[in-house]
Protein backbone atom coordinates (compact mmCIF):
# COMPACT_ATOMS: atom_id res chain seq x y z
CA UNK A 1 0.00 0.00 0.00
CA UNK A 2 2.72 2.20 0.59
CA UNK A 3 4.49 1.62 -2.61
CA UNK A 4 1.13 2.49 -4.39
CA UNK A 5 0.93 5.84 -2.76
CA UNK A 6 4.46 6.72 -3.19
CA UNK A 7 4.58 5.71 -7.03
CA UNK A 8 0.65 6.66 -8.39
CA UNK A 9 1.02 9.99 -8.57
CA UNK A 10 4.52 10.18 -9.85
CA UNK A 11 3.84 7.71 -12.62
CA UNK A 12 0.83 9.37 -13.52
CA UNK A 13 2.38 12.38 -14.05
CA UNK A 14 5.41 10.78 -16.20
CA UNK A 15 2.92 9.05 -18.32
CA UNK A 16 0.72 12.29 -18.68
CA UNK A 17 4.33 14.00 -20.24
CA UNK A 18 4.79 10.95 -22.43
CA UNK A 19 1.72 9.64 -23.82
CA UNK A 20 0.78 13.15 -24.11
CA UNK A 21 4.17 13.98 -25.80
CA UNK A 22 3.66 10.91 -28.37
CA UNK A 23 -0.55 11.70 -29.14
CA UNK A 24 0.89 15.71 -30.22
CA UNK A 25 3.55 14.15 -32.40
CA UNK A 26 0.96 11.21 -33.83
CA UNK A 27 -1.87 13.06 -34.42
CA UNK A 28 -0.90 16.77 -35.13
CA UNK A 29 2.66 16.56 -36.26
CA UNK A 30 2.66 13.40 -38.56
CA UNK A 31 -1.08 13.27 -39.27
CA UNK A 32 -2.32 10.23 -41.64
CA UNK A 33 -0.95 9.12 -43.58
CA UNK A 34 2.18 9.87 -42.56
CA UNK A 35 2.05 8.63 -39.17
CA UNK A 36 4.78 7.52 -36.69
CA UNK A 37 5.19 3.97 -37.71
CA UNK A 38 6.85 1.85 -34.64
CA UNK A 39 9.28 0.72 -37.31
CA UNK A 40 10.81 3.55 -37.79
CA UNK A 41 13.98 5.64 -36.20
CA UNK A 42 11.80 9.00 -35.87
CA UNK A 43 9.17 6.99 -33.86
CA UNK A 44 11.96 6.16 -31.37
CA UNK A 45 13.95 9.30 -31.00
CA UNK A 46 10.60 11.67 -30.32
CA UNK A 47 9.74 8.74 -27.52
CA UNK A 48 13.10 9.60 -25.94
CA UNK A 49 12.13 13.48 -26.37
CA UNK A 50 8.92 12.11 -24.94
CA UNK A 51 10.81 10.61 -21.63
CA UNK A 52 12.57 13.74 -21.13
CA UNK A 53 9.14 15.78 -20.94
CA UNK A 54 7.77 13.01 -19.16
CA UNK A 55 10.61 13.20 -16.44
CA UNK A 56 10.21 16.92 -16.16
CA UNK A 57 6.11 16.26 -15.49
CA UNK A 58 7.15 14.22 -12.91
CA UNK A 59 9.82 16.04 -11.08
CA UNK A 60 8.36 18.35 -9.50
CA UNK A 61 5.58 15.99 -8.07
CA UNK A 62 8.69 13.53 -6.80
CA UNK A 63 9.73 16.92 -4.65
CA UNK A 64 6.37 17.18 -3.32
CA UNK A 65 5.76 13.62 -2.30
CA UNK A 66 9.69 13.45 -0.43
CA UNK A 67 9.00 16.53 1.22
CA UNK A 68 5.50 15.41 2.29
CA UNK A 69 7.01 12.23 3.30
CA UNK A 70 4.81 10.43 1.14
CA UNK A 71 8.00 9.05 -0.65
CA UNK A 72 11.78 8.42 0.68
CA UNK A 73 14.56 10.27 -1.19
CA UNK A 74 16.65 7.83 -3.06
Amino acid sequence: MAALKAETLSLTFLEIGLFGWMALMFFVFFPAPEHLHPASPACWFLMQVGMLLGFATAYPVNVWLIRRGIKEAM
